[in-house]
Order: structure tokens, then sequence, then C-alpha cells
């Protein structure tokens, strides 16, 4: 008797349920993710609460007396600074009965998520894409970039006898990537630990890693990984074809220049192309994205 096959996604990841009006949502039409509302800023019904700065010369058209153009934190304690209190609050793109539908879909993933903790479990998938896992610190005096391993990215997986249908990732340790030349293309199984990571299904701790078939394509050592971290540049924006290019990556970012630290991630391009306007490949990469998953593309922060 054949078992059925179980297919599964990633509910923290629905962009169909919220939207927000908060400026920083703007670039996504103000759609934003499950796990942003619900885990990180835990802001449904009740909304959230933020101080924007304003300065009353620049507002009014008129020029800064130390040149500044905008307002930072050199302005804090100028006579014409001030914080304007904004409160947003999520509105729900789904009916009540959708609403409360997704939080027993939610649930019953977090039940999945639990009877997995700390078991290392049989998977299998193929890879989608490998990148270098880079960490940047920045600190009152220097900013430095180290090579973390790698983040392999696969469009799905089997867990178990379960079809994780969705987006996925593994972190491989870098002396594995040395040892397994990990590429886009290699089907293989593996033996590993799951969990959720910023709202995405990680793999850790892989092991007793066996190849069905290995591709041809490039294969990202140390010592070009190396290279390219520092080469790589810095872009401002996060554009959708350059975090799905193979030169696009994501950086987990420590600042620690003020008291508070922060934690963010920044998009470089290891091919060292100075802006997305100016990549010759990304136009494609962006096409064959939407082609493999035949949608319309919104990104959640």
């Amino acid at each position: 008797m054949d078992t059925e096959e179980i297919n599964m996604k990633n509910p923290y990841k629905r962009h169909d349920i919220f939207q927000c009006k908060h400026e920083s949502h703007a670039r996504f039409n103000y759609k934003v993710s499950a796990y942003h509302v619900l885990r990180v800023k835990n802001c449904f019904p009740q909304g959230c609460l933020f101080f924007k700065w304003r300065c009353s010369l620049l507002n009014k058209g008129k020029s800064c007396p130390k040149k500044f153009t905008h307002v930072g934190k050199k302005c804090f304690g100028c006579k014409h600074f001030y914080d304007e209190k904004i409160n947003c609050h999520p509105q729900l793109m789904v009916s009540t009965v959708e609403y409360h539908e997704f939080l027993t879909e939610l649930e019953d993933f977090e039940d999945w998520l639990e009877s997995m903790a700390g078991k290392f479990i049989e998977c299998s998938a193929t890879i989608r894409s490998v990148k270098p896992r880079l960490k940047k610190i920045y600190t009152p005096k220097e900013s430095s970039i180290t090579l973390n391993g790698y983040i392999l990215g696969f469009n799905g997986a089997f867990i178990g006898i379960e079809h994780w249908d969705d987006l996925c990732y593994a972190l491989v340790y870098a002396d594995q990537q040395e040892r397994y030349q990990f590429s886009s293309g290699d089907d293989f199984e593996f033996r590993s630990k799951i969990e959720l990571s910023n709202g995405r299904l990680i793999f850790k701790n892989l092991r007793n890693i066996e190849f069905n078939q290995k591709s041809d394509n490039k294969i990202w050592t140390n010592s070009k990984s190396l290279v390219a971290k520092g080469t790589a540049t810095l872009f401002k924006e996060q554009p959708l074809k350059c975090l799905h290019c193979e030169s696009g990556v994501l950086v987990d970012v420590l600042d620690k220049t003020n008291s508070h630290w922060v934690n963010r991630r920044e998009l470089y391009c290891l091919e060292s192309i100075q802006s997305p306007d100016l990549c010759y490949k990304s136009d494609e990469v962006e096409l064959d994205f939407l082609m493999e998953n035949d949608c319309h593309v919104t990104r959640c922060k």
C-alpha cells in the first residue's frame, strides 16, 4: 500500500495575511510576512510605536547651520531636532474565518517543528544555490567581514516521508564545502537537525552525506570566497533579482557602534558590480525565478 505524500509549506512566510502602511514596507507594496508581524514585531492587533527623526529647518526647505542634508545621530541636542511619534497597525488582508484557519495551520506547523526539535532527521534535496555565508561586524573603530561557512538553498526537500514544498536552507561548515564541493544542481541525501531561523526552515549539523547526482556547475572554494568577500560591493537596496542571483549575498551584520547593538542584514554583490542597474545578468536572473515559481513576486522584510 502506497503512503500518501504529505506536502508542507512555511506559513510564516505567507505574504497574503497582513499588510502594513509603515514606510519601510512601501517597496514591498506594504505586504509583510506573517513571521515579521507575529514573531519579530508582535504587533497585531495592537500595532507598534516608533519615533521618526525630524528637523524643523529641513522640513521648511531651509538649510542646516552645520550643512547636514538629512537628520541623523549628529543632530541630537540641536534645538531644531525633534521626534515625531508614529503608530502603525497591521491590517488583515483575509477574512476573520480565513485568519483563524491560518492560525490553526500555524499551530500545526509549530507542533511539527517541536516534534523535530533536537533530532537528526533523514532528508534529501536538490541544491538550488550555494553562497558563502558571511558575517560583518561594525565597531566604532573599524568593520570586518568573516567567512562563516556556506548556505545551501533549496526549492523544496523531503524531510522523512514529508515533502517540504517551499524554500529551505542548509548551513554547512567551510571544511564541509571543501570536502564535498556542493554546487547548484547536486542531488543528495543527508541527516540533519531542523530549526526555524528568521522565519526560514534551516537544516543544521549535516552528516551522513551521500550524493545521488553531482552537477558540473560552479563550486565555491574557501580561497575564492575569501577573495570575493574582500572585493564585494554593498548595495543600499535589496532588489529581488539580486537576492536570487548566485552573486547576491545577504550578510549578517552586527553593529556595535552604539550602546545598543543592532542586528541587520546587508546585500553584497560578489561580482563587485557597483549597482544593480549596471548588472549584465540581473534581468535574466529575475525572469528565471519568476518562471520557476510561476508567480508575481512580492518580498517581505
